[in-house]
């Protein structure tokens, strides 16, 4: 935590406001952020790994409502999300922000972290145009699949997304290495509330299968669980013809598509 607010600090172009939801840390966290002049948010510990539940997405939630409060929701302003093991280069909002004060229809923008090749935003390290998540209640839906829902929210209502590739960034533990069953099960409801079809959802399943079997099963038990709510039947509707798109390219060009997908 004290490299990623340091990072934040010494950024060319300083937050107006920083501010750390402490989820029950026991390492000195609330201390550091205090000290660093962030504002922080202290919540109960809940025991357990919550990447990529909803409940994660609860403890976002309430630095957003904080924001809001402080009126930082205007059409000028920008969110940006960060991790507590992310760490950004002194350049990394300024050259977002070139970016997405130059191309107004870019909703969601980021970097990328070292050594992957994500072809969206990831959940750490995307800034996200106020006024774009104005329109949807400025929170994340407390639900499966809450970062993808953002960035397909966005598109569908007109808005665009973007990675800044040559915009390096660092992860002092590499984020594969925390995935657990629970994750992997996240994962696999994730695709079910957001309405992936059957066929996207069993190759992605596949595909992480190939690399770690157990993984791929705990995903299909959690596609194949009852307990999850389904977002609306518009944003449904707009991924499966995003899907469509996709699987047209597994047919056209399979090897390129696999090695994206990987």
């Amino acid at each position: 935590m004290g490299r990623t607010l340091s990072a934040i600090f010494d950024q060319y172009t300083r937050p107006n406001k920083v501010i750390v939801v402490s989820d029950g840390s026991t390492d000195k966290t609330t201390e550091i952020a205090a000290a660093a002049g962030a504002e922080v948010i202290s919540m109960p510990d809940r025991g357990y790994n919550v990447l990529g539940t909803p409940v994660l997405a609860g403890v976002l939630n309430q630095g957003l409502r904080r924001l809001q409060e402080q009126g930082y929701a205007s059409e000028n302003d920008y969110v940006l999300i960060v991790g507590a093991d992310h760490v950004l280069p002194p350049d990394y909002i300024t050259a977002v922000l070139d970016q997405m004060n130059m191309d107004r229809s870019i909703a969601v923008c980021s970097g990328q972290i070292e050594g992957e090749k994500s072809v969206v935003p990831r959940g750490s390290g995307r800034m996200v145009r106020a006024d774009f998540w104005s329109r949807i209640q400025f929170q994340y839906p407390e639900n499966y699949g809450y970062e993808t829902y953002l960035l397909v929210k966005a598109q569908q209502l007109g808005y665009r997304i973007k990675v800044l590739n040559d915009l390096v960034t660092q992860t002092q533990r590499k984020t594969r290495r925390n995935y657990k069953k629970g994750t992997y099960v996240s994962y696999g409801k994730s695709l079910k509330a957001l309405g992936y079809s059957r066929l996207y959802s069993f190759a992605r399943i596949g595909l992480i299968s190939l690399k770690n079997p157990k993984g791929g099963l705990y995903m299909l038990q959690g596609y194949t669980s009852n307990d999850v709510k389904a977002y609306d039947p518009e944003l449904r509707a707009y991924l499966s013809s995003i899907q469509h798109k996709r699987i047209k390219r597994y047919v056209v060009n399979p090897i390129k598509a696999l090695s994206d997908a990987a």
